[in-house]
């Protein structure tokens, strides 16, 4: 049965199925919790320029909240734990069976045991005796190698405590600010999740892909399977570096299986065949997805939200042409570093460049612009009250709104007539 659906509501399917809707009265650990059960993975960076990435989603969804209640499901409660989903991310610890075909943890086992593995061995012992520790605690830490790509290697502390956290000996236990704590994974993961069974890797990757069109709620083959990155994990070994996740060790880049496991989905009625108007590839469902009437979301969406992975999905699903500007010469920026989208009902209306000011105590608004076709007397007031509720959140005193883009003046006359808290700064 092939399911066709008009633009609106595969916005509206994609946006409710992310979580985004009416926001509660509290947002509990309880209801962290289940978020994190539906998107399945808060994407980590090192990127603080207004809060750590992993923190936003949850706010975003479920309005302001503790971060440190984020922190204690992952790190005191074991309900969440870190590992490559779509990328460094804090994944719900019924998803760590489905990544163990990724960790591959024999065969380094097995390369500690050689005489070139002879020191990943010697951390990986020490950590044994001495964790939760950090990198620069070990005894030997090593020396890094000239460049980014040069920094793998047998001598190199860093690089063997990765490699022993991608192939699932070593878990990360805790962070100290940002830094990350590992330790042995028996002493990090619940007993429970390392002794469930661990599907086979492409019955491991079915059940990824499935999980990602229920959170996308409906999705072409890349969006589905990029995700999780599901067939980027096909070889693995001590001799690759991460970045090279998609080659085996004999540096061929294996071949893409996502293509061939959701055509056996749709056999396998895991999967139902969509189409959306206006898009020009195939589309997937998860079964029994209800495309909602309305969405009353209101939302500022870090770059590294689930919802925005996928720039072509976004194009496609809301017609904004989006990058991550921070990784672009300040020179050739359109919108700013930081650049949010914000998403109102199903619709994203605008963007804001954001940076928290800690010593200031002041939330930055570097630019505003407004999307094609959108209304800034509508969107300047829904984003005003978004832009409080965040500075509340961040506990900082006041805003302030620099003049550039069409939406910044909209935005800074409703501020000033705002009285939900907060003094407007200028600039």
């Amino acid at each position: 049965m092939l399911v066709t659906l008009s633009r609106p509501q595969a916005r509206r399917l994609a946006v409710a199925s992310q979580g985004f809707g009416q926001r509660p009265a509290k947002a509990t650990v309880v209801r962290i919790a289940k978020l994190a059960a539906r998107i399945h993975a808060f994407q980590i960076d090192s990127v603080n320029v207004l809060a750590r990435a992993h923190y936003v989603p949850a706010f975003a969804r479920l309005g302001p909240y503790p971060m440190q209640a984020l922190d204690a499901l992952a790190y005191s409660k074991r309900e969440l734990f870190e590992y490559w989903g779509h990328a460094a991310c804090l994944m719900p610890i019924a998803l760590y069976p489905l990544v163990r075909y990724r960790m591959h943890s024999d065969e380094t086992r097995e390369y500690m045991r050689s005489t070139s593995g002879s020191y990943m061995a010697k951390v990986y012992a020490e950590v044994a005796e001495r964790g939760p520790i950090s990198a620069g605690e070990l005894a030997d830490p090593g020396k890094r190698s000239k460049g980014w790509w040069s920094w793998w290697g047998t001598g190199n502390g860093k690089a063997s405590l990765e490699h022993l956290y991608d192939a699932g000996l070593v878990a990360i236990a805790g962070r100290r600010g940002f830094e990350r704590l590992y330790d042995i994974a028996e002493r990090v993961i619940p007993k429970s999740a390392l002794d469930a069974p661990a599907p086979a890797r492409e019955d491991a990757m079915k059940a990824l892909i499935c999980l990602a069109a229920k959170a996308c709620g409906v999705g072409t083959l890349g969006d589905i399977s990029s995700y999780f990155y599901t067939d980027a994990w096909h070889d693995r070994s001590p001799r690759v570096p991460r970045w090279e996740r998609s080659t085996g060790p004999d540096g061929k880049r294996s071949k893409p299986i996502a293509k061939r496991l959701v055509s056996e989905l749709v056999e396998e009625k895991r999967l139902l065949p969509a189409r959306v108007d206006g898009w020009k590839e195939a589309a997937y469902l998860y079964p029994n997805a209800k495309v909602p009437k309305t969405i009353d979301a209101r939302a500022l969406v870090t770059p590294f939200d689930s919802l925005v992975w996928e720039r072509r999905r976004i194009e496609r699903l809301f017609g904004m042409k989006y990058s991550i500007e921070l990784y672009t010469p300040a020179s050739k920026r359109v919108y700013g570093y930081y650049v949010f989208p914000f998403l109102l009902g199903d619709t994203l209306v605008g963007r804001c460049d954001l940076k928290a000011n800690r010593q200031r105590s002041v939330l930055m608004v570097q630019s505003a612009f407004l999307e094609p076709g959108q209304n800034a007397r509508r969107v300047a007031p829904h984003l005003a009250d978004e832009l409080r509720l965040m500075q509340s959140w961040l506990e900082l005193d006041r805003i302030e709104v620099a003049p550039r883009g069409g939406l910044a003046a909209p935005l800074r006359r409703s501020l000033t007539k705002s009285r939900t808290g907060g003094r407007l700064g200028s600039t």
